[in-house]
């Protein structure tokens, strides 16, 4: 067999295989201690915000879909994910789990810092979630363009 034939062959199985393997890997397996109501707050460590602390509020539904507020902004579109990529490796992320969604309104409004997504890498510490948050943005240049971040998230379940 050709191998131009082969690997064209193995490129289209591998296309067809796309959309299972990112299905098993957007699925959301939640245990019944992780649904509910979360509150708690991360610190934030950059150094051109001047509000020191992030408060964060979540509802974790046993969808996956989450709602609730980081910051000051409306958390839209939320999804509770394992920390997984198409293949089924961990992502460049040492958490068991993500929360990825969309930012409405400004993150900081007192600073005006807006960003337009977020991302939460999680672990569940027996009664509490650990972790940290991070917004999209570039790595460099400034303030306005920045991602936003912030460390040593703990989150407490509210009844």
């Amino acid at each position: 067999m050709d191998s131009t034939f082969r690997n064209v062959r193995l490129l289209a199985t591998v296309i067809l295989m796309l959309p299972v393997l990112s299905s098993c890997a957007s699925k959301s397996v939640l245990t019944t201690s992780q649904i509910g109501h979360w509150e708690g707050n991360a610190r934030i460590i950059m150094t051109w915000c001047h509000q020191t602390n992030l408060l964060v509020k979540l509802d974790i539904e046993a969808d996956g879909s989450v709602t609730g507020t980081v910051g000051d902004a409306r958390l839209m579109e939320g999804r509770f994910l394992k920390n997984r990529g198409g293949l089924g490796r961990k992502l460049n992320i040492e958490t068991d789990y993500i929360i990825k969604g969309h930012l409405d309104g400004p993150i900081v409004a007192a600073e005006g810092i807006t960003r337009a997504r977020v991302m939460m890498p999680l672990n569940f510490d027996g009664g509490s979630i650990k972790g940290g948050v991070a917004t999209s943005g570039i790595l460099f240049g400034g303030e306005n363009h920045m991602v936003f971040t912030a460390r040593s998230l703990k989150l407490t379940h509210i009844p």
